[in-house]
């Protein structure tokens, strides 16, 4: 049974967690090395690992503490040590205690007690964390492994999905509108209204996913469509991912996305009819944009972010001054600007020449996914806001069907998966 300070400690904790976490363990009185080095408390939960540092209080806000807190997701590896010595010199030892090191995979063993723990995070933050000694041993055994089996649980990805978005990060009190997730057909109603898509319906024909399973159950096509030609034209393309709207500019042009047409597909004509009536939705001038032309592929995104993850890691042994010249040499840079000079391009169709614009890329759920966001971030300033670019990543990656569950490492994702999506999401959230 615990003690009474530790259940005022557990009762505090448990005030700052989002909806549907609960917290698995916690280590009080360690020390976080870098600068600035400080004490605090020790913190892993079911979605999250967190240090609090000592006298830090919640935002009504938010319940994170920013820079201090990781996602189980977000970690990219978890070493414990013990005997590391001085923080100014951990980086220059390392090869030298390197035996004392223990790198700790989900479902690892601990060999020992760890006095040190260093999290490293997919978005190059490092966490160093010190048990200091005298009674601690426990509470470091505790908190390690209880990182390591939540990392191993193979239900975290659906953990994820059971918060609320609309509620998470509110405080009470709290008077900011909630984050439209896309889940009914009122939500797309009330984003096409504020977009001005008059041309536009939301259809229904996808609501019990039997057109497309990795797509929302609605979406936007346009008015004069109907819903049994919608299910014959997404028959011809990949896994039913027919042309439908993800930003219609107040200019009168539409940009539109889809998969890629099915090779051995044989339309009839009224197939062939209702595919270009969708295609063009009312416009004479549509321009048909193959995503993956003259951008990277998903192999060449995944190197880049393998050797820029490699150069940006503290303990990266490329000197200063060749610092730029490896940054360079990355290629890193290079697909960034590729894919900002597209988006720019097909931001000027849209939105100076009021061309509709069609991205298509064969699965429709990685490059056109970039482009379109990247586009709205360029073209409309409401994205540009922290609510508006919540609602667009929930619109335009997890309504549209992104494959979150694989590739943020749920069962069976691979470690070249998940470089993959992070490479994505890196040059998306970097510009």
């Amino acid at each position: 049974m615990p003690e009474p300070r530790s259940r005022r400690l557990s009762s505090c904790l448990a005030s700052g967690c989002l909806p549907g976490e609960q917290i698995l363990a916690w280590a009080p009185g360690v020390r976080k090395g870098l600068e600035p080095e400080m004490s605090g408390t020790l913190i892993c939960t079911n979605l999250r690992v967190t240090f609090q540092p000592c006298g830090w209080q919640r935002n009504q806000d938010t319940p994170l503490s920013s820079e201090y807190d990781f996602a189980l997701v977000n970690i990219g590896r978890l070493e414990a040590g013990v005997h590391w010595g001085c923080w100014n010199s951990l980086l220059l030892l390392l090869p030298l205690f390197s035996e004392n090191i223990q790198l700790l995979r989900p479902g690892s063993l601990l060999k020992f007690i760890p006095e040190e723990i260093l999290i490293h995070g997919r978005d190059f933050r490092l966490l160093r964390i010190a048990f200091e000694a005298g009674g601690l041993e426990p509470q470091a055994f505790q908190v390690t492994m209880a990182i390591v089996q939540a990392r191993a649980q193979s239900s975290q990805a659906q953990q994820y999905l059971g918060i609320t978005l609309s509620k998470a990060g509110q405080g009470s009190g709290s008077r900011k509108p909630p984050i439209p997730l896309m889940e009914t057909a009122e939500d797309w109603e009330t984003e096409r209204n504020k977009q001005g898509a008059r041309g536009w319906r939301v259809s229904t024909v996808n609501e019990r996913f039997d057109v497309a399973t990795s797509l929302p159950r609605y979406f936007w096509v346009p008015n004069r469509i109907l819903d049994s030609e919608i299910r014959r034209a997404f028959g011809h393309f990949h896994q039913g991912r027919g042309p439908r709207l993800s930003w219609h500019h107040p200019g009168g042009s539409d940009l539109l996305r889809c998969g890629g047409f099915y090779t051995a597909s044989d339309p009839n004509k009224e197939d062939i009819r209702a595919v270009e009536s969708m295609l063009q939705a009312g416009h004479s001038d549509v321009v048909l944009v193959d995503s993956m032309d003259e951008l990277p592929s998903l192999a060449d995104v995944q190197l880049a972010h393998l050797r820029l993850r490699a150069l940006c890691l503290p303990d990266s042994s490329v000197a200063d001054d060749k610092w730029l010249s490896a940054l360079e040499g990355t290629r890193w840079l290079d697909y960034v600007r590729a894919c900002l000079r597209k988006a720019s391009d097909i931001s000027v169709l849209v939105t100076a020449r009021v061309r509709s614009v069609i991205l298509q890329e064969r699965g429709d759920r990685d490059l056109n996914g970039l482009l379109s966001s990247l586009v709205q971030l360029l073209s409309a300033p409401e994205a540009r806001t922290l609510f508006g670019f919540q609602s667009l990543v929930q619109r335009e990656w997890v309504a549209a069907g992104h494959p979150f569950l694989t590739r943020l490492g749920g069962t069976g994702a691979s470690e070249e998966v998940r470089t993959i999506r992070d490479g994505i999401g890196g040059i998306l959230l970097k510009n």
